[in-house]
């Protein structure tokens, strides 16, 4: 079993991971494991860190990035250099209770290729941030080509081999892995867990990054976005066809003012309509144009094999950029 975890600017991380380690290989030592942290353009020493921390604990990769590409490019990382029969994903922030682990592993040795880590209890505090994630779920399951994404908004993801070849094959650069997942089908199955608060520093999961996500994941799977805005154009145009009628009656019956500001605001609707379905097929267009790029999702840095023993430096081949 592959345990994949990316990192950005997690130093103070490494410890907490390296017990946490310790802690699953003791609760399920018939299982062979590996620790991979993808450390996504760090520049607090993450990555000399959790080499030192995992030194005297077991096996172990760092594969470092040659810059930070986002946490999604960090995973689809782990995934492609994980090893084992499947791969796991956690938080840097050791957010998943050990409990957790075991429901994993579980739905796994009972057939299952995809497990979706959901959390019944989240560390953040409810409010408009946790107000959105829920209702992004909600509204992309609903309206895109992923019938399998959980509405209740996906954590951490354990996928076996079957799913990792199928998600190591898509080439696309702007990426959310979770719904690549969700959309290669399989045996998939839940299972739920209380998130534990962050022990150490913020969250890197900012708002800008959550918008590129949500973009992203409209523009991977799903043509709604389009038809919302030729609905909102016909609509507008209806509704236009009735002002411009108003504005006649208002012209002839109280002069040109009130007529004047009406046909205003209609031409601001009606332009900020225009420009808005412009920005729309601009970023469909735009992502296109970056998977015609065939430009790499990330580019390996260097790799590092630590293990109780020793730690080798592994230098990644043309193939693993």
């Amino acid at each position: 079993m592959s345990l994949v975890i990316p990192a950005f600017n997690e130093y103070d991380s490494a410890r907490d991971i390296a017990d946490f380690y310790r802690e699953i290989l003791r609760a399920h030592d018939d299982l062979d494991f590996e620790l991979l942290v993808v450390d996504d353009g760090s520049t607090d020493g993450t990555s000399d860190a959790f080499a030192s921390a995992l030194e005297s604990v077991g096996t172990a990769r760092i594969v470092r990035l040659s810059r930070n590409f986002g946490s999604h490019a960090g995973i689809s990382a782990g995934f492609a250099h994980a090893r084992g029969d499947a791969a796991l994903t956690l938080s840097a922030d050791r957010q998943e209770p050990l409990e957790a682990i075991g429901q994993f592993l579980e739905e796994w040795r009972s057939g299952a290729d995809l497990v979706w880590g959901l959390r019944s209890v989240r560390a953040v505090k409810k409010g408009v941030g946790d107000a959105f994630a829920r209702g992004f779920s909600r509204l992309y399951g609903a309206h895109s080509d992923v019938p399998n994404y959980p509405a209740e908004g996906p954590s951490q993801i354990l996928a076996s081999r079957s799913v990792l070849d199928a998600l190591n094959a898509m080439p696309e650069i702007n990426r959310n892995v979770l719904a690549m997942a969700a959309w290669v089908g399989f045996d998939q199955r839940k299972i739920f867990f209380e998130q534990l608060p962050r022990p150490h520093g913020v969250s890197k999961w900012t708002t800008k990054r959550k918008m590129k996500l949500v973009v992203d994941s409209f523009v991977e799977f799903s043509h709604a976005p389009v038809e919302w805005v030729a609905w909102g154009g016909l609509i507008t145009g209806g509704v236009g066809g009735v002002l411009l009628v108003t504005a006649a009656v208002l012209a002839f019956f109280t002069g040109l003012g009130a007529a004047v500001a009406l046909l205003a605001g209609l031409i601001l609707v009606t332009g900020g309509m225009i420009l808005v379905g412009i920005g729309v097929l601009g970023e469909y267009v735009w992502r296109a144009g970056d998977d015609a790029r065939r430009r790499p999702v990330y580019i390996v840095r260097s790799i590092t094999d630590v293990s109780a023993n020793a730690r080798h430096p592994h230098t990644p081949l043309a193939g693993e950029q």
